[in-house]
């Protein structure tokens, strides 16, 4: 994934033990929406998850009861997703060569990892090893909190301190950068809203899994203190209560003829 690889791994191979640590899930629902237009349960389905990081969507897809190959370019990464499923193959790559043959998945997905890729080649190479009818699932958490002072004072001085960020880097038309390559017959775009409990250590631990947390550098702990300052002030018993909002896109591949699915 362009962004998101160095000459020997991934950005994230350094994050890997706060990333671990106290990285959000994904909500049950992202599933039930990626069965419902694949037409099919994932149980029994071949998936691939690219960028697959410590393994928290492989393990999702796991419970679902789908074969998971995750593809992930970070070896301290990859290690983590290991020994919490041991035994299952895992492969070193990207999303923008996928070490698949053609027609071999039911389902590509990213779980906040679509944003680093290529897009155009990205997709080209998920089309590439689908089946017919097969779909990209790329989804995202993202904070929900823009109404609030205290993600607000985060925003301003993460703007101020980490070169580069703007608090809507991910505000991209990710669904019609889809249907511009023109592999897919359907695109689709889902949404959904709920919250989370961490203690404030684990906040400030998840603070630090992000790259651009990372990129402040030699300012982090001053970072780090005013987060925790601003935070407390908000959430006074040190229990921060974390909105999110999760954004799912869905694209389709056209079925192959004579193929069929459960949808039909």
């Amino acid at each position: 994934m362009t962004g998101a690889r160095t000459a020997t791994g991934s950005i994230f191979d350094a994050l890997a033990d706060a990333y671990a640590a106290t990285r959000p899930g994904y909500p049950e629902q992202i599933l039930l929406d990626i069965e419902r237009i694949l037409g099919r349960p994932l149980a029994g389905a071949d998936v691939v998850d690219v960028g697959a990081g410590t393994g928290i969507a492989t393990r999702l897809l796991l419970r679902r009861g789908a074969r998971v190959l995750p593809v992930e370019p970070g070896p301290d990464m990859l290690a983590r997703l290991l020994a919490a499923t041991p035994g299952l193959p895992a492969v070193r790559g990207d999303g923008e060569a996928l070490p698949l043959r053609a027609d071999a998945v039911d389902l590509v997905c990213y779980a906040q990892a679509w944003h680093w890729v290529d897009v155009p080649v990205a997709a080209a190479e998920a089309a590439r090893v689908l089946r017919g009818g097969g779909v990209l699932a790329v989804w995202w958490n993202d904070v929900d909190a823009s109404d609030a002072r205290w993600w607000q004072r985060q925003q301003d001085r993460l703007e101020r301190m980490s070169p580069g960020y703007r608090r809507d880097y991910r505000t991209r038309p990710y669904a019609d950068e889809l249907r511009w390559t023109g592999h897919f017959e359907e695109v689709v775009t889902l949404t959904g809203r709920w919250q989370r409990r961490i203690a404030l250590e684990d906040y400030l631990t998840w603070q630090r899994s992000k790259s651009y947390v990372a990129a402040i550098g030699a300012d982090l702990g001053e970072y780090l203190e005013a987060e925790r300052d601003s935070v407390l002030r908000a959430f006074p018993d040190g229990i921060v209560v974390e909105p999110f909002r999760t954004l799912l896109v869905i694209a389709r591949v056209p079925a192959q003829p004579g193929s069929s699915t459960l949808a039909e």
